[in-house]
């Protein structure tokens, strides 16, 4: 997904001369000179890719007021908090509220260069995380009731023989079971299961 870096400042001097500033480095960048303007044209924040720059006073909703919305919906893309009116306390309260970072007006091109790459990695990584996160769960909700079952007496550590004694099957039947769900895991062995897996397996099976 490509990543744009959403800029929200009621000051337009400051939305072209930031705009420009980013656009050097190639990245894409969309302006907006409120919070209201924000949502009627961006769309929902958990879908965007990229990063936040977000000013503090402006008419309308604030943007530390916006920041903790986010963070009560649970925030995912960085948000860069800019100010030209910044104090211990605001800074306090927008770290509080899980801002990527606090810029003091008028930013240092070079720090918010710095600072934006940083966000960008650091979205691009999480997307990456929570991708394969979905795809290893996808992977364990093709187990059988059984084979989950097995699964997680293999995490235990048990044998192919306890795992039959615990079921009451044969061991060949349990082998078969390890060789589909290994199969289905796209994994050969219990070392794998176990590093690849192993977070994701709790008492109740995964939805």
């Amino acid at each position: 997904m490509e990543q744009f870096i959403y800029l929200i400042d009621d000051d337009q001097a400051i939305r072209c001369s930031l705009s420009s500033l980013l656009e050097t480095m190639g990245w894409q960048t969309a302006v907006y000179e409120n919070i209201v303007d924000f949502q009627q044209k961006a769309g929902e924040p958990r879908e965007l890719s990229g990063c936040l720059l977000l000013d503090i006073r402006m008419p309308g909703k604030s943007g530390l007021a916006y920041l903790e919305q986010l963070r009560q919906q649970g925030l995912e893309i960085p948000v860069i908090i800019m100010t030209g009116h910044g104090n211990i306390e605001l800074c306090r309260r927008a770290f509080k509220n899980g801002a990527f970072e606090f810029l003091t007006k008028p930013i240092d091109a070079d720090l918010l260069i710095e600072t934006v790459g940083s966000a960008l990695e650091h979205q691009y990584i999480l997307r990456k995380e929570q991708q394969e996160l979905a795809e290893l769960e996808d992977k364990i909700n093709k187990l059988s009731a059984r084979e989950y079952e097995v699964t997680k007496l293999i995490m235990e550590g048990k044998s192919s023989k306890e795992i039959a004694n615990d079921l009451a099957l044969s061991p060949r039947t349990v082998e078969a079971h390890r060789a589909r769900l290994f199969a289905k895991l796209d994994i050969n062995s219990s070392i794998k299961l176990m590093k690849i897996y192993g977070g994701l397996f709790s008492l109740e099976r995964v939805k």
